[in-house]
């Protein structure tokens, strides 16, 4: 087997290679002159400067700064650091991190072999600190004052553009992400929030394929039965005889109005044909329905209500995101560090992406060298649990391998400095009541 020592420190580095990181912090202003704050040093400890119970806050953040490079940073200097500049560095690298991603995956296969990818689209709310409400107005203001929303397009195989972007929470989802050309021949998973007839019209003439839950106010016309016998459904209003069906899996076609978008002031309504399949859950009897254009002789009913169910795939990274690397934590009310700590969670998901493939590579090679039958998973979260717990020292040896020297400050120092009494001026307790007891007596 090939020496592997290093191999992490050198994969994350070509991932944000120093030259371009720093090249970066200048364009977007990040860094103006030279000063004590390295911006390699800076972005390894935002992306990687977590561990076991640590908080992604600024004091946080700057003791794992300190640690990582042996040198002190006055509180108000790294705080000050949180400006729209260090916001637009951290997006350009997160758009690098799922540019140099895309394209690991493999072909799809089986059932999903007729797509080029799969795509799964959703969002996420974020709690923010109430003194941002009125920039970030939350939509249920009696338990929650300020919220965001995180929007992500996320490929399943990692071989399609892949995106992400915050707003306020009363953004609607659908008028986040622009369908193009991008989307022809791929699989788009839409949660309810993106739910639109004009949408799925949209996609269908671009070559692309959708599968989308069914909102239940949704009443479209029944125009055919694939699957089973069509006496009395023909022409009737879905809803109006969903309680009458007795079978187990519902596979029609139905006809659709809408409003098309605007043009030239008006806006006309058309007509458009889509499938609708439906399964009944076994302890409701209720169907779970879902609208799609893929025809039946590619998926059958049971496969596209089984392939929607891959959108516990973006869940995953919520929880990931939420759970690891403390997306919600943020009790700062300076919108410029929420950002930033926000896209820094990001860069920490990524990460932890490009280390699970890279983990997968390295044993797939072990695996057929031993000619060993299975191949090792694995799991984002139980990966993200392991990086939380080894965070610290992973930031320290990327940081060398990035070409960044500790300074020569030692431990005791290092802890002196932080554990010393910023208010150390005033009178501590025993003090005052000396000063107390003199003047009484």
């Amino acid at each position: 087997m090939a020496d592997q020592k290093d191999i992490i420190e050198k994969t994350l580095c070509h991932l944000f290679p120093s030259r371009w990181l720093k090249r970066q912090a200048k364009e977007t202003g990040v860094i103006q002159r030279n000063r004590k704050i390295d911006p390699v040093a800076m972005f390894w400890t935002l992306a990687l400067g977590f561990g076991v119970k640590r908080s992604r806050d600024s004091a946080s953040l700057r003791r794992s700064y300190e640690a990582a490079t042996r040198t002190t940073i006055a509180a108000s200097s790294f705080y000050d650091r949180f400006t729209p500049q260090l916001v637009a560095f951290l997006q350009r690298a997160c758009d690098r991190a799922f540019g140099a991603i895309s394209g690991q995956g493999q072909a799809l296969q089986g059932a999903l072999a007729s797509f080029r990818d799969v795509v799964i689209t959703d969002a996420t709310v974020l709690r923010l600190h109430d003194l941002l409400k009125n920039r970030y107005p939350a939509c249920r203001t009696n338990h929650t004052k300020a919220a965001a929303k995180l929007h992500l397009v996320l490929s399943v195989l990692g071989t399609s553009e892949q995106k992400v972007k915050l707003t306020g929470e009363r953004k609607n989802d659908g008028k986040v992400w622009t369908i193009g050309q991008w989307v022809r021949n791929h699989l788009l998973l839409f949660d309810l929030g993106f739910f639109s007839y004009a949408l799925f019209d949209r996609i269908d003439r671009l070559g692309g394929f959708f599968i989308s839950r069914l909102k239940d106010f949704c009443n479209p016309i029944l125009t055919a039965v694939h699957q089973g016998c069509a006496d009395g459904l023909l022409g009737s209003n879905l809803q109006t005889v969903l309680g009458s069906i007795r079978r187990e899996v519902l596979d029609v076609e139905v006809e659709v109005s809408f409003k098309k978008r605007q043009y030239k002031g008006k806006r006309s309504t058309a007509k458009r044909r889509f499938r609708v399949v439906g399964i009944k859950q076994p302890n409701t009897r209720i169907y779970h329905l879902y609208v799609t254009n893929i025809p039946k002789e590619i998926l059958s009913a049971r496969t596209i209500a089984l392939i929607y169910s891959v959108r516990w795939l973006v869940e995953l990274v919520f929880k990931q995101l939420k759970s690891f690397y403390h997306l919600e934590d943020f009790p700062s009310s300076n919108p410029h560090i929420v950002h930033a700590l926000i896209y820094s969670a990001i860069l920490t998901m990524l990460v932890s992406q490009s280390l699970e493939h890279l983990l997968r590579q390295t044993s797939d090679t072990e695996n057929t060298t031993q000619q060993a039958t299975g191949k090792d998973v694995f799991p984002l979260l139980r990966l993200a649990a392991v990086l939380n717990a080894y965070g610290q020292d992973l930031l320290k040896d990327v940081l060398r391998y990035a070409g960044v020297k500790p300074a020569s400050l030692s431990l005791l120092e290092l802890i002196r400095k932080e554990a010393r009494d910023p208010n150390r001026k005033r009178l501590i307790l025993p003090k005052r009541l000396e000063q107390i007891s003199l003047v009484a007596s």
